[in-house]
């Protein structure tokens, strides 16, 4: 079942789509203030019929996210890379497309925790977050859940809601 359909029966209020990444972002310039994405990037990767073109599909899709999302705005995509070139495919198309920043990897000597971000800027080079170590990862009793810091309205009537680890 679609992400789509169980929204429509749970009634969820707000404004659904259902498309191919692969195919572009339909949003106008502008419109979003940051993108998050877990386990999606990576497929745009594959070519599962053969009108697919990977580098084609990941240029369109990071070509339009770049126009919809805001000057300052950051895109955070969790994805698990089958190899070290998928890793330069989607990081070069990225850049290609206007963004700045690159990959993180949180607890790069684990085989079971080993995490990559992608992580991306549309404001020009800004301070990439540090990876998750052993060594830094939070300290015993500390929570791991995201704190509420702050809320603040938007003057065309958004709201953003601040998190904090």
């Amino acid at each position: 079942m679609l992400f789509a359909d169980v929204a429509k029966d749970r009634e969820v209020e707000g404004d659904l789509m259902l498309g191919d990444m692969g195919q572009g972002m339909p949003f106008r310039a502008g419109a979003f203030d940051g993108a998050l994405s877990v386990s999606a990037l990576q497929w745009l990767c594959n070519a599962d019929k053969s009108s697919h073109k990977p580098a084609k599909r990941l240029s369109c899709f990071f070509t339009s996210l770049y126009a919809c999302l805001s000057r300052s705005a950051r895109a955070v995509f969790q994805f698990y890379p089958e190899n070290s070139d998928q890793v330069e495919l989607v990081t070069s198309q990225a850049m290609r497309s206007g963004f700045h920043g690159g990959v993180l990897v949180d607890y790069p000597n684990s085989t079971k925790a080993k995490k990559f971000f992608l992580v991306l800027m549309t404001g020009g080079p800004q301070v990439m977050p540090k990876a998750l170590t052993d060594a830094n990862s939070m300290a015993e009793g500390q929570s791991k859940q995201a704190q509420f810091i702050n809320k603040r309205h938007h003057a065309d009537g958004s709201l953003l809601l601040l998190f904090s680890l």
